[in-house]
């Protein structure tokens, strides 16, 4: 019983830190800091090598999910379509802009990302265990 009150009270902690994480993050990106708006947020979410975000599984054939994976289904709307509209936003700034802002080899990646389509596989890979069926319709409209 009192495993399973820590386990609770440990989802509800990091599903609270997600949230203030895309608060932050929210409010960099209102101001117009895209380049901190865009660090604040790659931590929620690009996978951690710890164990808690692993799926359980221990043999390393198996890739890890990101934080925001784990959080309320709300809370994962919010942080994915938060970061497609940054990474719009980014990519709006121009070549000129967006590399005096990120730096010439960031932002190219970045803009990569979005128009070669490898977004949607980060998106399925890192915040929904691979399972593109899972991928929450809100999420897929801002695709």
């Amino acid at each position: 019983m009192l495993a399973s009150s820590t386990g609770s009270l440990s989802s509800r902690h990091q599903s609270s830190q997600i949230a203030k994480t895309y608060r932050q993050a929210a409010q960099l990106f209102l101001t117009r800091r895209l380049p901190e708006a865009l660090s604040t947020i790659e931590p929620v979410i690009t996978p951690s090598s710890s164990p808690e975000h692993s799926n359980g599984l221990e043999n390393g054939d198996h890739p890890t999910i990101a934080p925001v994976a784990t959080a309320s289904r709300n809370t994962r709307i919010k942080v994915w379509s938060f970061y497609l509209t940054l990474l719009n936003s980014i990519i709006e700034l121009g070549l000129e802009d967006g590399k005096h802002s990120f730096g010439s080899t960031k932002w190219r990646a970045l803009a990569a990302k979005a128009r070669e389509g490898t977004v949607w596989e980060d998106v399925v890979r890192d915040g929904y265990s691979g399972r593109e069926g899972d991928v929450d319709a809100e999420v897929v409209s801002n695709l």
